[in-house]
C-alpha cells in the first residue's frame, strides 16, 4: 500500500511540473523558406531538402533563401598489419546559408557530424551499415537544423 502510495505522489508530481519533451514543441516556427538550392553530395542534399519542404508550404511573413552545401568523408582512421583498413571515419559537414528576403540579412552555420567504425569482412554487410550510419546522421543534422531554425525566429 505504500508503494502504491508513493507512486502515485511521483506520478502527480510529475504531472503538475510542466514537463515536456524537447523536440515537440506546440508552436510553430514562423519563417517560410522561399527557394532550397544545394551542391555537393546528390543524395544527401535530396534528403535535407525532402525535409525542409515543410517549410516551403508555410504562409509566414519571415521569408527566407536557403542554400547549402553538402561534404562528404571518409577516411581510413587505422590499417591493420597487412595494410588493409580496419576502422573508417565518415564525416557530413553541412554549411547553411540563409538570407532574409525583406532585409537582406545572412545567418550562416556550418553543421558537422562524424562517426567512426569498424572494417567487415562481409563488404555488402559493411555497405549496408555505412549507408544506415549516413542516415543517422542526417537525421542528426536535420534536428540540429531544426533547433538553429527556432533560434533564428527568435530574432524576428
Amino acid at each position: 500500500m505504500i508503494k502504491k502510495t508513493k507512486y502515485l505522489i511521483i506520478f502527480l508530481i510529475l504531472l503538475s511540473c510542466g514537463y515536456s519533451p524537447i523536440y515537440q514543441s506546440s508552436n510553430e516556427i514562423n519563417l517560410k523558406l522561399a527557394s532550397i538550392n544545394y551542391s555537393g553530395d546528390k543524395k544527401i542534399g535530396r534528403e535535407i531538402i525532402k525535409s525542409l519542404k515543410k517549410f516551403k508550404k508555410s504562409s509566414n511573413s519571415n521569408i527566407f533563401d536557403a542554400s547549402f552545401v553538402v561534404t562528404k568523408k571518409e577516411i581510413i582512421v587505422t590499417k591493420d598489419k597487412k595494410g588493409d583498413p580496419s576502422s573508417f571515419r565518415t564525416t557530413i559537414e553541412i554549411n547553411l546559408d540563409l538570407i532574409h528576403q525583406k532585409d537582406d540579412k545572412v545567418f550562416t552555420k556550418t553543421f558537422i557530424e562524424e562517426s567512426t567504425y569498424d572494417s567487415m569482412e562481409n563488404k555488402f554487410e559493411l555497405n549496408k551499415y555505412k549507408n544506415k550510419l549516413e542516415e543517422n546522421i542526417v537525421v542528426k543534422i536535420l534536428n540540429d537544423i531544426n533547433i538553429y531554425f527556432n533560434i533564428i525566429q527568435n530574432d524576428f
